[in-house]
């Protein structure tokens, strides 16, 4: 039986933005916890076809060049100071989201900077980070936040549990980060009357709902239990919402250090026509947030 390939190094991809010299920085501070090496990626833009006269080879050593200054401030930036984390930066060919993808196939995680677009442009116009999430082959942290994020520390991690495989990959890894970090783990589960089998209807003003939270909440804590055990020294507790999964994630991410759910890996229109909660974390979080897929 083919075992699957060991993933090492944080990749971040670097545009020269704000978020992504915080997410780059973000990406230390894990790296130093995790033991694992950094690489900080800058991808090349394509050669305009008008270049002031100069020849093609001349305007790319100066994209070069450029991209190399970019890498250099998101080293120190990065590092602030830091002696024990290994650093390697490179500048790649384009487009931005296909070679950070490409990158994730070896990776053990892949750090962007916030997106920049709104919900409805990303919809119709795409976000590179929004594409990022959706095919990384590796999880997938989008830094987002203020200041305070840009370090890990012992705030929680929250993780959104729905019983899907996706959400068991979410949970798994948002166990892991907890546990490296030596912080707790909220899990919150949320439900609405539209998401039962029966659906909703006017009759359901009148159901008395105790009975199914009870069945949810014990379902909630049995699909937990094995990584409870797998991962003793995670203090957790659940949370059940009886409303939308984004809102509710939304709200804890004002505490949190990180919230971690699965992505389906929809195209970016089917993701933000089906109301993702993972591309309307990506746009309305208050901490870094973890994209879960394999």
């Amino acid at each position: 039986m083919a075992t699957a390939p060991i993933r090492h190094g944080i990749v971040v991809g670097i545009d020269g933005s704000d978020g992504s010299f915080s997410a780059a920085h973000w990406a230390a501070s894990a790296a130093r916890i995790f033991r694992e090496p950094l690489h900080l990626v800058n991808v090349l833009p394509d050669a305009p076809s008008a270049t002031g006269g100069r020849s093609k080879e001349e305007f790319a050593k100066l994209l070069q060049a450029d991209s190399e200054r970019l890498l250099e401030r998101a080293r120190q930036a990065a590092l602030d100071g830091r002696t024990d984390v290994t650093v390697e930066c490179s500048s790649r060919p384009g487009p931005p989201a296909k070679t950070l993808v490409e990158l994730s196939k070896t990776a053990r995680l892949l750090v962007v900077g916030r997106t920049t677009t709104g919900e409805l442009r990303s919809m119709f116009a795409g976000s590179d980070v929004v594409r990022v999430a959706n095919h990384a082959r590796c999880p997938v942290v989008a830094w987002r936040g203020e200041g305070d994020h840009e370090e890990v520390d012992t705030r929680p991690v929250v993780v959104g549990v729905d019983g899907s495989a996706l959400s068991n990959a979410a949970v798994e890894h948002a166990f892991e980060f907890a546990s490296f970090l030596g912080a707790p783990l909220i899990a919150v589960h949320a439900w609405t009357e539209q998401s039962t089998l029966r659906g909703y209807d006017e009759s359901a003003r009148f159901v008395d709902w105790s009975t199914y939270a009870e069945q949810k909440a014990a379902d909630l804590a049995e699909s937990l239990a094995g990584w409870r055990e797998r991962y003793p020294d995670v203090e957790m507790r659940t949370e059940l919402e009886r409303r939308g999964a984004m809102v509710a994630l939304i709200e804890r991410s004002i505490d949190a250090q990180l919230v971690a759910v699965g992505s389906h890996g929809r195209s970016t229109i089917a993701s933000a026509l089906l109301g993702s909660t993972g591309q309307g974390l990506l746009h309305h979080s208050r901490c870094p947030v973890l994209i879960c897929r394999e």
